[in-house]
């Protein structure tokens, strides 16, 4: 993601009552965003600012994780020290998981296309990364006229990840033979 995408996902959850400051990086090796927030005072409300960031970051930006801390760490010259940052546990945040059938390729690109993200995998919640209603007809139209299968919109909120949509995709199929 590019600066500027990081400074908007900054900048929404700075938003958030009761931070004192937010600094939002890049994990290349986990490729995905990690936000550290400092409390302006006790008692942040984390599953409230974990809620407020899903809603405010409706374009996919959502980072992986939110770490609360006491401080930023600054170099000597004042910058964001980002090798000083504590690496938060990353298992089962936002795992991503390889496409392994060329459907399932199709699906994932076309999450990540509508939904405005670099990569989707087959365990990407649509409503996680921030698909809404009007996307969801989008995704619909899309996977119906690159897959030759009609599916409703209604098929994403009983399968809202490529691999569940990949497997109600054959069912659909094999019901219509």
């Amino acid at each position: 993601m590019d600066s500027e995408g990081i400074g908007e996902v900054r900048s929404a959850l700075a938003a958030f009552p009761g931070l004192a400051d937010v600094v939002v990086v890049e994990n290349a090796a986990e490729e995905c965003l990690i936000a550290y927030v400092v409390p302006s005072g006790p008692g942040l409300d984390v599953p409230e600012l974990h809620a407020f960031a899903r809603k405010a970051l409706l374009n996919g930006n959502m980072p992986a994780a939110i770490a609360v801390v006491d401080e930023i760490p600054k170099t000597p010259a004042g910058a964001v020290d980002i090798a000083a940052l504590p690496v938060p546990e990353l298992d089962g945040l936002l795992p991503y998981l390889a496409p392994t059938t060329p459907r399932q390729e199709i699906l994932c690109e076309l999450f990540a296309q509508v939904l405005g993200v670099a990569r989707c995998g087959t365990g990407n919640d649509f409503f996680d990364l921030g698909g809404r209603s009007i996307e969801a007809m989008v995704l619909a139209g899309r996977i119906s006229t690159a897959l030759g299968i009609r599916i409703s919109m209604a098929e994403l909120f009983k399968a809202s990840t490529p691999g569940d949509m990949d497997r109600r995709l054959t069912q659909i199929a094999d019901t219509a033979k």
